[in-house]
């Protein structure tokens, strides 16, 4: 019988596009695709803000009241002393921020999409396992795993992108969000698999009890 489809890639790629994205040394700021503390559709497709959205710096697409027109922009708010970036509130994003605005703005409907395909993948993997409760453990176990290993190679990657600029911060912590979730994926089905296995093949006995002094039970 061939193995069914597994939800890894899927999964990894779509916990991507989900996950607030740690940047190091900033104080709480993380990448997201979401605007935080906004109401009403944000013309902005990347942020790097913190959990309120009151320190932000966001990759916008509008009226720049700069330069009167309308184009890719950086809007800034209390992070110029988190990121080592040198941009001013209303800085032209130019052809790289436009970009990085169209890819941000791609990549979050479809890795959203792909971790909807991920859960269903993996529910039907455990539908027609020989073992579903196996089966069940090792996607619980998978998807836990590929959650931490998104952040936490994310973080690096964001890290080490920041030393590049805005748009290496955005591209290493995704793409190193991406990486770590496979990775934690793989790591964690296999853990899953092994626990089950062990806890299946375990005989508990149980201890005799010891008779109490003087014949009392």
């Amino acid at each position: 019988m061939t193995e069914p489809m597994k939800g890894s890639i899927p999964v990894s790629v779509g916990l991507a596009s989900y996950l607030r994205i740690p940047i190091p040394g900033t104080s709480g700021l993380a990448i997201e695709l979401d605007a935080r503390g906004f109401k009403g559709n944000s013309t902005c497709s990347l942020f790097f803000h913190d959990k309120t959205g009151k320190r932000t710096l966001r990759l916008d697409y509008g009226y720049n009241k700069n330069t009167k027109s309308v184009n890719y922009h950086w809007n800034q708010k209390g992070t110029a002393e988190a990121l080592p970036f040198q941009i001013k509130n209303h800085d032209l994003a130019g052809r790289s921020g436009a970009f990085l605005y169209k890819g941000a703005k791609y990549f979050k409907y479809l890795g959203r999409s792909l971790l909807v395909v991920g859960l269903a993948t993996d529910g039907y993997s455990i539908v027609v396992a020989d073992k579903p409760m196996r089966r069940s453990t090792a996607v619980v176990s998978a998807w836990a795993s590929a959650w931490v290993g998104c952040r936490a190679v994310g973080a690096l990657g964001a890290g080490a992108g920041t030393l590049v600029g805005p748009e290496g911060t955005a591209i290493g912590g995704v793409g190193g969000c991406i990486v770590g979730g496979y990775a934690g994926y793989k790591a964690g089905e296999q853990a899953g698999e092994v626990v089950f296995d062990w806890a299946e093949d375990t005989v508990f006995r149980q201890i005799p009890t010891s008779p109490t002094p003087f014949g009392h039970h």
